[in-house]
């Protein structure tokens, strides 16, 4: 995500860690946050995504695909055209509540560099 809460976005890699509960080892989880908009575009591509497609038509306002229970890296996918700050923290609350975690609160942390090309 970008540092400016209003940067949209159609796709974003994220990670979450939280501890449940003090002294316990903190868990993390690396989700894809996915627009609507990028799903339309990339449903021509990977006809498996049409299910998805199918659940916002009828009327589901998040969706998350993985391939297991405790999947690390699960897509996440939203019914809103694109992804800003505020949208991504709405996904991956909804995709903690299927943790087991309520009332979750986030801290945005961005790493000082990301990558070098050269």
């Amino acid at each position: 995500m970008g540092r400016d809460r209003a940067i949209r976005q159609p796709w974003s890699d994220v990670s979450v860690s939280f501890v449940r509960e003090p002294g316990e080892s903190a868990e993390r989880y690396e989700p894809t946050l996915v627009s609507h908009a990028r799903l339309i575009e990339d449903r021509a591509l990977a006809p498996r995504l049409e299910p998805i497609v199918e659940a916002f038509k009828n009327g589901a306002e998040f969706y998350i695909e993985q391939t297991s229970a405790d999947d690390r890296n699960p897509e996440i996918y939203t019914s809103n055209a694109y992804i800003d700050q505020p949208e991504a923290e709405r996904m991956l609350a909804h995709f903690l509540r299927t943790r087991g975690l309520e009332d979750v609160g986030f801290q945005w942390v961005w790493p000082d560099f990301v990558c070098s090309v050269g």
